[in-house]
């Protein structure tokens, strides 16, 4: 009885591995025909690389009339180890314009494995896109809806033909696509969507924004504004995945909101610019490092700074309240790495 058990139980095993060996063979069957099929795809659908520039323009609507950008003044010098601030330098609106009655558009972006640049283009313009990519490859769209309100929205998109699978079969390459998007400086948008994996740079200076939520895929992404906006921006928001993020002059936009996420690597905030509203600035990382720095002319508030796992810097000098100046309400937190925030 004794050697039947000992059959029955080797038995046993040896079809566990039989069980195994068939799983194996089944998930090799799968990879190959995957292999397959997205060979059989490159050579047919893909050939050669075909490098192609486009350019599509989008007309707009006309836009409605557009706030004269007042006259800043320029800040007085400040004595070194004076410790005075300089003088606070506001923008305000006319009196007679209501940024809630305007009706705006909507550019949403869809953007994947390339260099990205958005740029401020002349008043009247339409939106232009320019770029430089293997066509064979590689897929560039439009898709645009005008309404009888007068408000619009367009999408653009570009990505691989093939996905993952056919960009790694054809060696992964794709840094060398080129998508230029010039946005005309008076056509009041929200400019919201995603940059996916590769490098970016914004610029939004100047432009007539109310709202901006971008999606940064993995990859290097820089966004500034070279000028202040002409009306401050409602909603300001960044979610970043892996690379460095870095974002420059926020203050320019003058946003009531800020949100600004990333998951790992590097984090730059520079909220410097024109402020004009109060705002309440939320920065969450997951790891690496987040650096902040903070601009003079408005007063500070931080409800909370804290690092579950790293190091915290947050060494503020003291400052005076300044009556009618704007308070930045900060709310920071990471889960592990450096914080540190800068004056």
């Amino acid at each position: 009885m004794s050697e039947g058990t000992g059959t029955g139980k080797g038995k046993g095993k040896g079809c566990f591995k039989l069980g195994c060996f068939g799983c194996l063979l089944v998930v090799a069957v799968c990879v190959g025909l995957m292999l397959l099929f997205g060979a059989i795809q490159l050579t047919t659908d893909w050939g050669d690389p075909t490098r192609e520039q486009r350019t599509l323009e989008r007309p707009l609507p006309a836009p409605p009339p557009m706030p004269a950008m007042p006259a800043m003044p320029e800040a007085p010098p400040r004595a070194p180890g004076s410790g005075e601030l300089p003088e606070i330098l506001l923008a305000p609106l006319p009196a007679d314009f209501d940024p809630s009655t305007v009706r705006a558009g909507r550019l949403e972006l869809d953007l994947r494995k390339g260099e990205f640049i958005v740029q401020p283009g002349p008043a009247g313009e339409p939106i232009k896109v320019e770029s430089d990519y293997d066509t064979n490859a590689f897929t560039l769209a439009e898709t645009y809806d005008q309404r009888d309100d007068g408000t619009w929205y367009y999408k653009i998109s570009f990505d691989s033909k093939s996905g993952w699978l056919g960009l790694l079969m054809r060696g992964g390459t794709h840094s060398s696509n080129r998508v230029t998007i010039t946005v005309p400086r008076d056509q009041p948008m929200d400019i919201v969507g995603t940059i996916g994996m590769g490098e970016s740079e914004v610029d939004l200076g100047g432009l007539w924004l109310r709202e901006v939520d971008l999606e940064l895929g993995t990859g290097d992404h820089f966004l500034e504004l070279t000028e202040p906006l002409r009306v401050p921006m409602d909603r300001f928001a960044i979610d970043g995945s892996m690379g460095s993020v870095e974002l420059r002059s926020i203050g320019d936009a003058s946003p009531r909101s800020v949100r600004v996420n990333h998951g790992m690597g590097e984090l730059l905030v520079d909220l410097a610019g024109k402020w004009r509203n109060d705002a309440t600035i939320d920065v969450d990382f997951s790891m690496g490092e987040c650096k902040l720095w903070l601009p003079e002319a408005v007063n500070i508030d931080v409800a909370r700074a804290r690092v579950s796992m790293g190091e915290r810097r947050v060494k503020l000098q003291e400052r005076e309240e300044m009556p009618g100046a704007p308070t930045l309400t900060l709310n920071l937190s990471g889960s592990m790495g450096e914080l540190s925030v800068k004056q």
